[in-house]
């Protein structure tokens, strides 16, 4: 199992919208997220930063984020979501983490 992690900024007020998109996932959205091994997507915030944390447990992340990154259902999930965040640093959307540490205690 590999853990993912990024981090976005969203657009000033956007807060709440996005907030009930995801209160409202789409089903399509969710069967697309679990048929490319995706488990336990959660997201923070923190003022208008959010930080993403998902599990994946598949053999190859690359071709099964390019599967699900291919669909209709995704492409209009992250139009809907891009239109409510702005870039992190410089021209950068988006900030994948480097996990430096992990204990299951």
């Amino acid at each position: 199992m590999k853990r993912i992690a990024t981090i976005t900024k969203l657009k000033p007020g956007m807060k709440d919208k996005y907030k009930k998109l995801h209160e409202e996932i789409w089903d399509d959205m969710v069967q697309a997220g679990h048929e490319a091994n995706m488990r336990n997507f959660s997201i923070f915030w923190y003022e208008d930063y959010l930080f993403s944390y998902f599990e994946y447990i598949g053999e190859n992340y690359e071709e099964d984020m390019s599967k699900k990154n291919a669909l209709p259902v995704t492409q209009k999930w992250r139009a809907e979501t891009g239109a409510m965040t702005e870039f992190v640093i410089e021209d950068t959307k988006l900030i994948n983490l480097e996990e430096i540490w992990h204990n299951e205690f």
